[in-house]
């Protein structure tokens, strides 16, 4: 399986927006970086998972490139991440979230675009 790209999130309005959870795949996804965009995450098992949010080649300072960022999700927790600074973009420009065990783990991204 190739990472999951999200080509549409959801944008909130004032008259509500029904959003459906989806569920991650082992090969994570792949958000478009943009400055209002982020990502609900959600642990449905009885057990932490880490959630990683991976450095983008820009990242690196003299060849030396940070270790990814790896964020602890409690079991039946739930968290909001992003927006991120360019620092996270890959090549494609998109930002790449991983979980270590996928299986129970859902997310929902979200765009908030001002009226």
């Amino acid at each position: 399986m190739a990472r999951v790209v999200i080509t549409s999130p959801t944008v909130p309005s004032t008259a509500g927006v029904a959003v459906t959870p989806t569920t991650f795949i082992a090969d994570g996804i792949a958000i478009p970086n943009g400055a209002k965009r982020a990502v609900r995450i959600t642990n449905g098992s009885a057990s932490s998972v880490n959630i990683t949010e991976k450095f983008g080649p820009a990242a690196a300072v003299d060849g030396v490139a940070p270790a990814d960022r790896v964020i602890p999700l409690a079991a039946s927790a739930t968290k909001w991440f992003g927006p991120w600074p360019g620092a996270y973009a890959q090549d494609d420009g998109a930002v790449y979230i991983d979980v270590s065990l996928p299986t129970s783990v859902t997310y929902e991204v979200v765009e908030i675009t001002p009226k």
